[in-house]
């Protein structure tokens, strides 16, 4: 049946346009957020406030931007205000925070943090990691952890020139920009080969003191511990991975006491199904400036595309074999972290 021009031009009214791949769904954490705030928060021996307890509950609120800068990276800034009280006495914490943090799932967003501010009667600094997972179109939920430091001498004499108080934060937040991102827009899986960086926390144990040293604020067995990681894997097979890793990690405890250790490793891994490496690892390095070698190892598990979750845990020994103060030789400390990692492929 023979079709005139002009029917053959009315049809051209229903053509569907295709969108274009640069066209992408919004992302969760992208633009203004705001919420509140609440935990404990801890300044050892009053190094901070002049009176009250040293553990408090900390209530209060928050203000921030988020910026995706790349596939599944995000950097942003955020003011925090709380009061921390013992319902006796009562102090202020107002932070400006400046953030950068992996997707480690379609819902869930681990970043790390610091900058600096207000605290007590103090001008003081702080970092930390924290994580937000998506609960409703709208809102998610936050747990941060912060080591927090004076800033100059404090009205009360108690100076520490390190880390002295600590803050376990939970949160809720709601995203302000009206943009409802998608649940399940879930990319293929890495396959755990090419480069890749990360953030990690945790701790460290030292029973004999074979890394960790008196400054003048008392000892401690164990600290917490937050940093980052790069490196390398090569496939070998279809299964098998092979690569080398560098870390950074600062360590602190609420004494003052604060060190770093960075450790050069080798790793072996197996990628028995897709999203999963289990992997050993092993290495040297410096702990408290002191040369060491790590053997351990961990898994990473890819909840969001080219985004792996991590658990590692590394025991630590000194090269020279030195007895700690402790009496004990060989690697009897540990380093226990959980990460998030970035895979550039």
């Amino acid at each position: 049946m023979a079709v005139s021009g002009a029917a053959a031009e009315d049809n051209t009214l229903y053509f569907s346009p295709q969108l274009t791949t640069d066209l992408t769904p919004p992302s969760f954490y992208d633009g203004l957020y705001a919420g509140v705030l609440f935990g404990p928060i801890s300044a050892r021996k009053n190094n901070f406030n002049t009176v009250g307890a040293e553990i408090r509950g900390e209530v209060g609120g928050m203000v921030g931007w988020n910026q995706p800068i790349a596939p599944g990276i995000v950097a942003g800034a955020e003011l925090q205000a709380t009061v921390a009280t013992d319902f006796s006495s009562s102090y202020l914490r107002a932070m400006a925070l400046a953030r950068i943090g992996f997707y480690a799932g379609d819902t869930t967003l681990i970043y790390l943090f610091g900058g600096a501010g207000y605290m007590a009667t103090s001008a003081a600094f702080e970092a930390g990691l924290g994580g937000e997972t998506r609960i409703t179109d709208t809102m998610a939920a936050r747990l941060e952890i912060a080591g927090i430091g004076q800033i100059g001498p404090v009205p009360n004499g108690k100076n520490v020139p390190a880390i002295s108080a600590l803050r376990i934060t939970g949160g809720l937040t709601w995203q302000l920009d009206g943009a409802v991102a998608p649940w399940n827009a879930l990319p293929p899986a890495t396959d755990f080969a090419g480069y890749y960086a990360g953030l990690n926390a945790g701790g460290l144990t030292d029973p004999n003191f074979n890394f960790f040293n008196d400054y003048g604020n008392g000892w401690h067995l164990s600290r917490f511990t937050i940093g980052t990681l790069a490196g390398v894997n090569y496939a070998l097979n279809d299964y098998m991975r092979a690569g080398v890793e560098a870390q950074l990690d600062a360590s602190f405890d609420t004494s003052g006491d604060v060190g770093a250790d960075v450790l050069a490793l080798a790793r072996v891994g197996v990628v028995p199904m897709t999203g999963l490496m289990p992997y050993a690892a092993a290495g040297i390095g410096l702990v408290e400036g002191r040369a060491a070698y790590a053997l351990g190892g961990g898994v990473e598990y890819a909840l969001w595309g080219n985004t792996t979750l991590r658990g590692e845990a590394l025991l630590l020994g000194r090269l020279d074999g030195t007895p700690g103060l402790g009496g004990g030789t060989g690697p009897s400390t540990s380093k226990v972290t959980i990460g998030t990692v970035w895979h550039f492929d």
